[in-house]
Formats: structure tokens, sequence, C-alpha cells
């Protein structure tokens, strides 16, 4: 009896060990995102260290802080040599993206914003099939209630 109590007791404290790793692996609170935000002058300032290494668009850049540059450098090519830590930025307009390591006053990487337009009209030709799919079916069910 007290070696089942006992064996419940562990088996509680081990799910509950559990929860709590799943839980701090997979919960981003709020606060860190604001953590990561930089500042219009902290980017006023990175944009003007940027521009005395390369001529940057005359617009606003969208910036962030490269984490797990690893997992983004299996992802794409753009970030081989990027380290966390480093920052991404990018003129959207311009379409111009580069990767800045501020503690070397160095860029990593510059490169040109590519919007793929093969799947971007194949997303949208699916979407406008499964719109003419869901009217037809209206249609069919209202003619089938008349």
């Amino acid at each position: 009896m007290k070696t089942k109590k006992i064996l419940s007791i562990l088996i509680l404290i081990v799910i509950v060990l559990l929860a709590v790793a799943v839980f701090k692996k997979f919960y981003d609170p709020k606060g860190d995102d604001k953590a990561n935000q930089l500042s219009d002058k902290q980017i006023t300032s990175l944009v003007k260290k940027v521009s005395k290494l390369i001529d940057v668009p005359e617009e606003k850049p969208i910036v962030a802080t490269i984490i797990k540059a690893e997992e983004l450098i299996a992802e794409q090519k753009f970030y081989v040599g990027s380290k966390d830590g480093d920052y991404l930025i990018v003129f959207p307009t311009a379409k111009k993206a580069l990767i800045y390591r501020e503690k070397e006053n160095r860029l990593i990487n510059v490169g040109p914003i590519i919007v793929d337009q093969q799947a971007t009209s194949t997303q949208q030709t699916e979407s406008i099939e499964k719109e003419q799919v869901s009217t037809s079916t209206k249609k069919e069910d209202n003619k089938k209630t008349e």
C-alpha cells in the first residue's frame, strides 16, 4: 500500500516536471517580444552605422534581432555566416535586406528580397477555386431546398 502511494507521488512529480518543461519550451510571453523590439532611436542609430558601410535606401527599415541563427541558416542560404545577436535589416520598398553585426561594425550579407510570384499566383488560384466550389455547392443546396 505504501509503495503504491510513493509510486503515485513519483509519477505525479514526473508529469508535473514534464508539463513545466513543455510549457517553458513553447511559451513565448509577450514581455519577451517587447524586450527584443528596437526603438525608433535604436533603428535610426543602426541605419546610420550601416550607411557608413553601404548605401541604404531612404526609407524606414524593418529591423529584427537574429535568434536561433542555426535554424535560419538551415532554412535559407542568405543567413549563412550570421550569428545570434546580428541584425536583419529589411527595406521593403527597395526590396533590399542585409545582415549587420554591430559588435564588429560589419555587414555579413546583403541581398534583394525576392517575392515568389508563382507561389503567390498559385495560392490565389487555389483560393479562387475553393471559392467557386463553395459557391456552386451553395447553389446546388439552394436548388435542392426549392
